[in-house]
This record gives C-alpha cells, sequence and structure tokens, in this order.
C-alpha cells in the first residue's frame, strides 16, 4: 500500500519540476528585477518589432519580434510587454515538449523531474532576468523539430525549422538535422526541402539593408570578428575570479551533465562502430557545431544543443538510476538559486554560500558517477524493443530503433 502510493507521487515529479522552474521565473521577473530589465539585444529585438531594422545579425532575427508585435497588437500591451509573454510561455511550452521526447523515449518519471527541475531551473534564473531575448524561442522552435521527426511529422519539422533560422542565425543548424533524420527514414523530398527552405528564407532576409539604430554590428564580418573576441572580452571585464564562476553556472545552463553522457554514448558507438539511431545521429550533427557555440554567452547559444542531449542521455543506463537523478535535480537547483538575485532585498550571503557549496558537491558526485560509466569501461545504453520496458510506447520517427552493422 505504501509503495503504491510512492509510485503514485512519482508520477507528478514532472509537474513539480515545472512547478517550480516557472515560479522560479516569476520570482526572478517580479521581485527579482526583470520586469523592467533590458540589456543590448533587448534593445534590438524590440527596435525590430518597432518596425525600425537594427544592424546585423539582428535584422535577420525577425521571428522573435514580429510574433512579439503580433501578441501586442492583439493584445494592446506594449511590445516589450509582449516580449515578456513569449519569452514565458516559449520556457513553460519548452519543458512540456522536452517531458514528452523523454518520456517517449522511456524516461522514468523520476528522470524527467531530474532533467526538467535542472533545465527550467536554469531558464528561470536566465530568462526570469531578461526576458526580451529571443533563445526562449529558439528552444522551443528545437523541442518542436525534435518532437514532429519523432512522430514523423516531417512537414512541421521543417517550417519549425525555418522559423528557428529566422529566429537566431545558428536556428539553420536544425535544417541539416530534419535533412538527415528525413533521409534516413525514405522521405527524400522532405529531405531536400529541409536542406534548402531554411537556408534560403535566411539569406533571403541577409539581403535585406541593416538599419542604424540599436546596438548591432555593420556587417556579418564585424559580427564574426567580434564573436570570436567575445571569451576574451568577457574575461576582460569580469576579471580572473569572476569568469570561472560564470563559466560554470553556462555550464549548467547548457545541461553538463547530459551533454557528457550523449556525447560518451555518440562516440562510443562511433568507436565500435555501432550503427546509431537517428536521435543519435541528429545530436552528433550538433555536436559538430559546439565549437563555434561555445565562442559566444554559451550559457544561452547551447540552448539548442540541450533537447538534442537530454533525449540521448535518457537512453543510458545512469538515467535509470534514481541517485543519478537526485544528484542531478539536486546540482542544477542549487546552482540556480546560488545566482544572483537581483532585488531590493538581496539574499543572504550565507544561503548563496550554501547553495554554491551543494551545488559543486553535486557537481563534484556527478562527475565521479561518470567516470565509473566511462565508454572504455562499460558505456551501456538502453536499447529500444532489446532491454527497454517502454519501447513498445515509443512513436516511429525520431526514436525508431536501427540495426547494428
Amino acid at each position: 500500500m505504501r509503495g503504491s502510493k510512492l509510485m503514485k507521487l512519482r508520477k507528478f515529479a514532472p509537474w513539480l519540476a515545472i512547478l517550480f522552474s516557472v515560479s522560479l521565473l516569476a520570482l526572478h521577473f517580479f521581485i527579482g528585477g526583470g520586469r523592467t530589465r533590458i540589456i543590448t539585444d533587448s534593445y534590438n529585438y524590440l527596435s525590430v518589432s518597432d518596425g525600425v531594422p537594427p544592424g546585423t545579425p539582428f535584422n535577420t532575427r525577425i521571428a522573435g519580434p514580429y510574433i512579439a508585435w503580433f501578441i501586442a497588437s492583439i493584445s494592446g500591451i506594449s511590445n516589450q510587454a509582449a516580449f515578456q509573454v513569449l519569452t514565458f510561455f516559449a520556457v513553460l511550452a519548452s519543458l512540456f515538449l522536452l517531458r514528452v521526447l523523454i518520456r517517449d523515449l522511456g524516461g522514468s518519471a523520476e528522470w524527467q523531474g531530474a532533467t526538467l527541475l535542472s533545465i527550467g531551473c536554469a531558464l528561470a534564473a536566465t530568462f526570469g532576468y531578461i526576458p526580451v531575448m529571443a533563445d526562449p524561442l529558439l528552444l522551443l522552435f528545437t523541442c518542436v523539430v525534435l518532437l514532429a521527426l519523432q512522430r514523423g511529422h516531417f512537414e512541421i519539422a521543417i517550417v519549425s525549422a525555418i522559423l528557428a533560422g529566422l529566429t537566431k542565425e545558428y536556428g539553420l543548424l536544425l535544417s541539416p538535422v530534419v535533412a538527415i533524420v528525413s533521409y534516413r527514414r525514405g522521405h527524400r523530398k522532405a529531405a531536400y526541402a529541409a536542406a534548402l527552405l531554411p537556408a534560403i528564407s535566411f539569406f533571403a532576409i541577409t539581403f535585406l539593408p541593416a538599419g542604424t539604430s540599436g546596438h548591432g554590428f555593420q556587417s556579418w564580418r564585424s559580427f564574426v570578428s567580434a564573436m570570436f573576441g567575445y571569451q576574451l572580452s568577457m574575461f576582460q571585464y569580469r576579471g580572473a575570479i569572476q569568469y570561472p564562476q560564470y563559466l560554470y553556472m553556462w555550464a549548467w545552463s547548457a545541461f553538463w551533465p547530459g551533454l557528457v553522457i550523449a556525447f560518451s554514448v555518440v562516440f562510443s558507438h562511433l568507436r565500435r562502430r555501432v550503427r546509431m539511431q537517428d536521435h543519435e545521429v541528429a545530436f552528433l550533427i550538433m555536436s559538430l557545431a559546439v565549437p563555434i557555440l561555445l565562442l559566444g554567452d554559451w550559457g544561452r547559444s547551447m540552448l539548442i544543443v540541450v533537447p538534442f542531449a537530454c533525449i540521448v542521455a535518457t537512453t543510458h543506463r545512469l538515467a535509470s538510476r534514481n541517485s543519478f537523478g537526485l544528484l542531478l535535480a539536486v546540482g542544477g537547483l542549487s546552482t540556480a538559486l546560488a545566482r544572483p538575485f537581483h532585488s531590493d532585498r538581496p539574499l543572504p550571503l550565507a544561503f548563496t554560500l550554501t547553495m554554491t557549496a551543494v551545488s559543486v558537491v553535486s557537481s563534484s558526485l556527478i562527475g565521479l558517477k561518470m567516470l565509473k560509466w566511462a565508454p572504455d569501461g562499460s558505456t551501456e545504453v538502453l536499447r529500444h524493443g532489446v532491454d527497454n520496458p517502454a519501447s513498445e510506447a515509443v512513436a516511429p520517427g525520431l526514436s525508431q530503433p536501427q540495426e547494428s552493422v
């Protein structure tokens, strides 16, 4: 009887994780200064919403500003408030879709809750404080692409990939993912459309003249040059003490345990020449862009890779270990709570130091557990239809198993 009640409570783990993440986002937004927070990127997005094109690359990031403008037009609120509503919806919808993706690959309720809490708290701490940003919308389009591929809806995946490319330029990375997965499934026309339409849509926008408002760049060359110098400028601005702290926070925003597990799975299969499943191939494609994504503020830029890492990590044996899931949840939560809270009454220093210590200990224990399951030791992956009890519920599409060679 007691075990039955415990099982019922465990089923609520994903929903509790989403509820807590949304509550933390609201806390940062309403009390932590996010309601009035505007940074340089935010000014550029609002400029697009106002119909005044900014400089490169913001003149091509039109999806979010135009959606915000539409929300403002039909509701009567300001463009800034509309963008904030859009961010809240994008974060919430992304967490719901991530839950579905993880569930469809056989992830337990405990693993769903741990993953959603870790990712959701990082999103809340970041975009609760700077809500006028395009990154949550790009994350949402990424989740839609993955779910559409997983369910075999290639048209939706293509449209979402086009919108992702018009949200931020590296949303174009989803194009080869959709194209290759479609091709592997035998949908040749969808593959060709996925390879061409996002690029055509994006480059059509780039031919429009860039404006002089805001704080964008005069050309793509100057933007790329600044991107390569971002980390150095960040180090010079933050100093040798704060810069590593930012890297640590960014690592949790990028869901580093999931990334490490996903990399170990994919490279283990490459080394052993195992034919990979489509979601593993998709992650491999995205991993090729990681060195470029790490050049900028990768606490945000790496969000496009996070859903791919989630679904690959879900198939690993560690995802079935509740002790590992607990460490993941505690690490993500404590890291988010240790981040600055910008209010008139800051959090006690003792609380911040405690959360920092908990985060570091959790990260260390996670690292030790992953070393135990290193690929040269015993990388075990749940293969659908072999030893995954949830395999019968998996929808055709991205998660369909492939034979080994």
